[in-house]
């Protein structure tokens, strides 16, 4: 009988999933501790993972080991190559977080256009007389530019043109016949297309190919007054060149929900700038999305048990 191990607290409702498979065994370690960890991974197939990392030493103790399956989408936490020389297949939750994330993205973006977090604070200081100087503008016919057309960023772009924005797409890693909504552009140049646009939402994995991608000389080709919306992953933004580029206002407000040390150190300079609004790496975890990324990834592991995992869930 093949075990599962869940690691780390996930929504009950993925762990009844695999508690009600009879041909599997699943242990759940909610607060699990090293020795915990050691003692279960032994005789373990299969891994439910969230944001942990695994180091190859422990890994190294889990000989039947055949697949992680993330709770989640990123596996920024996975050493990948190790897996692989190992046969260890990756599972993510795939379809599981796209919404929340499109969502977050969008609240991100309408408190940068109308300087939400800035109001509140003047109101709650007194400072009534912010509003003749507020400086927000709306999302109809801003040009937005979504940075990465995957299932987040399609997601985000199907709300930015409800709300009648021009969308924009620049994504490197989508095949050039791929197709789009009819009045969605795509471009090539991201020099341009950063020129025209307003807004700007990143949806990208954290890759060496978009690793900083966003540093202080992509920033300046940004458009003055532009709001930056990252719901992507820390470190493609350069952070240390973002108190620079706002003097110049390129871009005029950072919103982002992800950084690239996380939870940030004491002291750092960017988040006493009234220009950054920023959330904790929280956009996946709405109450639905925690749901879904539960059963999806506890529905990995059981699919993969009976040889039928979806393509569309394996990682690469």
């Amino acid at each position: 009988m093949p075990k599962a191990l869940v690691l780390d607290q996930v929504h009950p409702d993925g762990v009844a999933l695999l508690q009600a498979c009879a041909e599997a065994e699943t242990v759940y370690l909610p607060a699990p501790d090293d020795a915990a960890i050691a003692r279960e991974i032994r005789d373990a197939e299969a891994i439910v993972l969230r944001a942990r990392v695994l180091s190859r030493e422990v890994l190294d103790r889990a000989p039947k080991l055949r697949l992680i399956s993330r709770h989640g989408v990123g596996c920024d936490n996975l050493d990948l190559p190790y897996l692989k020389s190992r046969g260890i297949a990756v599972a993510i939750a795939a379809d599981s977080n796209y919404i929340s994330v499109a969502e977050q993205a969008f609240t991100l973006m309408l408190a940068g256009c109308k300087r939400l977090v800035a109001a509140d604070a003047a109101v709650r200081s007194g400072n009534w007389d912010l509003r003749d100087n507020l400086n927000a503008r709306e999302v109809m016919g801003a040009s937005v530019l979504v940075a990465g057309f995957g299932r987040i960023g399609r997601a985000f772009a199907e709300r930015a043109r409800a709300f009648g924005a021009h969308v924009t797409v620049y994504d490197p890693f989508m095949p050039e016949d791929a197709p789009l909504p009819n009045d969605v552009r795509r471009l090539t140049d991201l020099q341009q297309a950063l020129a025209a646009a307003d807004i700007v939402s990143l949806h990208m994995p954290r890759t060496p190919e978009t690793a900083m991608l966003f540093n202080a000389d992509r920033l300046q080709q940004m458009k003055p007054g532009a709001i930056l919306v990252n719901t992507a992953r820390g470190g493609i933004v350069d952070e240390t060149a973002l108190p620079a580029a706002f003097t110049e206002g390129r871009p005029a407000i950072y919103a982002t929900d992800v950084l690239e040390q996380e939870p940030p150190r004491a002291g750092d300079p960017l988040l006493a700038s009234d220009q950054l609004i920023v959330t904790p790496h929280s956009a996946a975890m709405t109450q639905e999305g925690a749901r879904r990324m539960a059963t999806r990834s506890c529905q990995n592991v059981l699919d993969f048990f009976s040889d039928a995992l979806d393509p569309d869930m394996v990682a690469g």
